[in-house]
């Protein structure tokens, strides 16, 4: 085979590892793409990866590695690498199902070691938690199903629960509590944690002294690429 053609050939792999990754992920989830156009920090951080993939790909490595198998090689793991942190998350479902954290701390076994406590004469069942409000997730440029419900325990301490709930799955997807109802944008609003899970049920401790219930929204966001994912209206569930 003629050395130039090979040369193309084999640097051709990883153009073909890391845009067909793309493509298979436009085609499964092209909502991925047409929110990515309505979000400005989503074009700029796609535009800056593109322009670092060619510069690399086309300048750098092959100044610095003169070894066409070498050069292709180390194209293919960084081709690899992007695939996996960007493109794998949205194609993969990731089921999540928790029991409330007040249960869920009851059944932790206790140490072999540690003496059991004295049996008390009388038992009494803590209060259950109360829902304060609940909202129905909606999609936002994403398909996304299920319930977004605030719960306050006994202690008065606060709990976001995603419950039964089905989201288009994505990379760096962060849950919110945001003052307002229907908000699309993180705001003045506080992030809870990473989403555990794309699908199940789970449950998110808020900060004491932010009371979050009706007329907040619950908002799941993507951190990576800064658009909205779903939301959850509270109102009242009394």
């Amino acid at each position: 085979m003629n050395p130039s053609r090979r040369r193309w050939i084999l640097l051709g792999v990883p153009q073909v590892l890391l845009f067909g990754g793309m493509a298979v992920m436009l085609i499964v989830h092209p909502n991925a793409f047409t929110s990515a156009l309505h979000s400005t920090r989503a074009l700029v951080v796609n535009a800056l990866l593109l322009a670092s993939w060619l510069v690399l790909s086309l300048l750098v490595v092959p100044r610095v590695v003169k070894n066409v198998w070498w050069d292709a090689a180390l194209l293919s793991a960084v081709a690899v690498a992007a695939v996996v942190v960007l493109v794998v998350p949205t194609l993969r479902d990731e089921k999540v199902v928790e029991e409330f954290p007040e249960v869920a701390a009851a059944a932790e076994p206790r140490s072999p070691s540690a003496p059991s406590p004295p049996s008390p004469a009388v038992t009494t069942s803590p209060a259950a938690p109360v829902r304060v409000s609940t909202g129905t997730l909606r999609g936002i440029g994403h398909d996304a199903t299920g319930t977004a419900s605030v719960y306050e325990r006994a202690d008065g301490s606060r709990v976001v629960a995603l419950e039964s709930i089905d989201i288009e799955p994505g990379p760096d997807y962060r849950v919110l509590v945001v003052p307002g109802s229907n908000q699309e944008r993180p705001g003045d609003g506080l992030e809870l944690d990473a989403l555990r899970g794309n699908q199940g049920t789970q449950y998110y401790e808020v900060p004491s002294g932010t009371e979050v219930g009706p007329a907040w929204t619950v908002l799941v966001w993507c951190r990576a690429f800064g658009v909205p994912i779903a939301n959850a209206s509270q109102s009242s569930s009394s």
